[in-house]
């Protein structure tokens, strides 16, 4: 196992100001704060700054403004050491201090361009609210406002502590996971609370596409059937891939065929460990709900906590959500082809169809040139579970990811590549889809193929 660097958090203090000024035009470039701000900033007592540290040296800082209507001030890692789990370490434990200290909602802006950082916030629960024009000066970039909004019950306030950054650093690990999973036995207790919840059946493989029968057997009560290829696809195409997006406007009429509302929670379930159900997860985000949850585990975790199945169709009244484009960051094959440069490309294919050494579906066998072989099977245990966060962080590190600069995942057409994305962001790790995928891209034969292992080493 790769050994991951001793990531830490602690407060923010005067005799860091040194070492903040060092970074800040690297994070802020003209929009920079002065050392005078900080030291004001430092001083009130209606703010709470943070320092990230790795291996003790300072790598990045966070501060939040207190009050009913909370707001994210800043929040900044240096480029090198970005991908580790540092802001979301500073986010949780910010998420944390506004919770304790009564505050309803939190807020912060984000730069309009910034993909990777609005992934982020999104993971957490944060939604956009709209768009300032010209917010960062001098260069007049647009920022998007974000907003959580925060449940204050039996919270209290608190000093910000070592024991309680502690206690925060590993809260941000919960945090990031528990905004991508579910448990059944957390599932279960919403549904027999009769908390408004809109479960999805998204069974479905290369092998037997058609899960409606085994929906029709047995399912988790309430559940809606989702049909991976008519509802969470387009029209397949040499152009576009096996599984190319959907019009967000048909996605629009499934999801309220299935009976969503506007602020719907909804988890989503298969039986192969999260595999296709990812595929739901990750297009509903990208079409802008919030909270959408992969039962981990899948139905066998449901049916071995207890829970009993319904067979049958499900009739619900059409819901009234309204869906957008554009919400989760989507690479195209050029980006895919410039991802190496950047930061890593992650096949999340078998290493047999990585290596070219198979080819069950598509017309060229191998993988996009300088691409890293990193199988969504390893992201799941015996049980078919996600791997622990450790475990999650250990693989990801071993093939670059936290690393790079920016990540972006394909598979054979989208649909797997979604639940490396998916275990990505329960580590707090931003990552783009390449929609189209191995079947997008072998069928352009202007696209070079590589095959084999780098080094000639099976990963």
């Amino acid at each position: 196992m790769t050994t991951r660097p001793a990531l830490g958090l602690r407060p923010l203090s005067a005799a860091d100001l040194d070492d903040v000024m060092a970074l800040e035009p690297e994070l802020f470039g003209q929009g920079a704060w002065s050392r005078a701000v900080y030291a004001e900033e430092l001083s009130r007592s209606d703010r709470i700054y943070l320092a990230a540290t790795q291996d003790d040296a300072l790598v990045g800082y966070a501060g939040l403004a207190t009050g009913p209507d909370a707001t994210v001030m800043t929040i900044g890692v240096a480029p090198a050491h970005r991908r580790r789990g540092h802001a979301a370490r500073m986010l949780a434990e910010l998420i944390a201090h506004a919770r304790s200290c009564g505050a309803e909602s939190l807020f912060l802006e984000v730069r309009a361009d910034d993909d990777g950082a609005a992934a982020l916030y999104r993971s957490f629960g944060f939604a956009a609210l709209g768009i300032r024009r010209g917010y960062y000066q001098p260069e007049g970039a647009d920022a998007v406002v974000m907003r959580l909004p925060l449940s204050t019950q039996g919270a209290g306030p608190g000093p910000v502590g070592a024991e309680t950054i502690e206690e925060d650093t590993r809260m941000a690990d919960r945090d990031a996971r528990s905004s991508v999973l579910i448990s059944a036995a957390d599932l279960h207790d919403l549904l027999e609370r009769s908390e408004r919840v809109v479960v999805l059946d998204v069974r479905w493989s290369l092998a037997e596409p058609d899960g409606r029968k085994f929906y029709i057997a047995g399912h988790i009560p309430g559940a809606q059937f989702v049909d991976l290829d008519r509802d969470l696809a387009g029209p397949p195409s040499s152009e576009a891939g096996r599984h190319p997006l959907p019009e967000v406007t048909d996605l629009q009429a499934a999801a309220r065929r299935w009976g969503i509302d506007d602020g719907d929670p909804v988890v989503v379930y298969d039986d192969t460990g999260g595999t296709s159900a990812a595929r739901a997860w990750w297009l509903l985000r990208w079409a802008g709900l919030v909270d959408v949850r992969i039962l981990d585990g899948g139905l066998h975790a449901w049916s071995e906590n207890g829970g009993i199945l319904e067979d049958g169709e499900v009739l619900v009244g059409p819901g009234t959500v309204t869906l957008s484009a554009g919400h989760m960051p989507v690479a195209d094959a050029d980006a895919a082809a410039a991802a190496p440069v950047r930061g890593v490309l992650l096949d999340a294919r078998a290493r047999d169809r990585y290596a070219g050494e198979t080819e069950p579906v598509d017309r060229r066998a191998g993988h996009i040139p300088g691409a890293v072989s990193a199988p969504t099977a390893e992201n799941l245990d015996e049980a078919q579970r996600f791997r622990t966060g450790e475990e999650l962080a250990e693989r990801f590190v071993s093939v670059g990811a936290p690393e790079a600069g920016e990540v972006v995942v394909y598979c054979g057409s989208g649909v797997t590549a979604a639940h490396e994305v998916a275990a990505l962001a329960a580590i707090g790790v931003p990552a783009r889809l390449y929609a189209g995928s191995w079947s997008q891209w072998s069928a352009d034969d202007a696209r070079p193929v590589a095959t084999g292992f780098p080094g000639g080493r099976r990963a």
